[in-house]
């Protein structure tokens, strides 16, 4: 018979992955308390939600919320971390791992847009510039585009100009 502990523990397991654009699964066996207590404050920070959980416990709440694939992340003692940002949420963890390179916390895979990726995948992903920066370089790149557009219609119809006012002059020039 499973306890009410074990219940709730699932329930609030299967509403945060239900939400979840990323689910990053880690490994944290031999971390310090004090440690892990700086991670959790770390990535709470910047919206990124860190859980250890029991295996069984996190396959379960991910059959429950419809996101079978993240069970694959269970594997031996299991941290997940869940955001909502991919790509924010990759960076803030990976930037954690390159800053504590000595310690045994260690991104083992994710759950990305429903896809099972790997710790390169995770690395890859975290050195995507933000989403206004890439917004900011598409607007930048249209309105380039635009004004040499413009510069061009304006280019021809000058040289189309000259070329009559031309012509006038030679026409002029013939009749005198």
């Amino acid at each position: 018979m499973p306890t009410q502990h074990k219940i709730d523990q699932v329930a609030d397991l299967t509403a945060l992955l239900r939400d979840a654009e990323i689910t990053i699964g880690a490994a944290y066996q031999g971390l310090k308390v004090s440690d892990l207590t700086s991670l959790r404050r770390t990535l709470n920070g910047e919206g990124v939600q860190v859980r250890v959980v029991k295996n069984t416990l996190l396959r379960r709440a991910a059959t429950d919320a419809g996101r079978e694939e993240i069970a694959q992340l269970a594997n031996g003692p299991t941290a997940i971390l869940v955001g909502t940002d991919p790509v924010g949420t990759a960076r803030v963890v990976m930037q954690y791992c390159r800053e504590h390179a000595q310690s045994p916390f260690q991104v083992r895979g994710a759950v990305v847009g429903g896809s099972v990726v790997d710790a390169a995948y995770v690395e890859d992903l975290s050195t995507v510039p933000p989403r206004d920066q890439l917004l900011a370089r598409i607007a930048g790149n249209l309105t380039g585009k635009i004004a040499e557009l413009a510069g061009l219609l304006q280019a021809t119809t000058r040289d189309f100009a000259s070329l009559i006012d031309a012509r006038a002059n030679q026409l002029e020039g013939q009749q005198s």
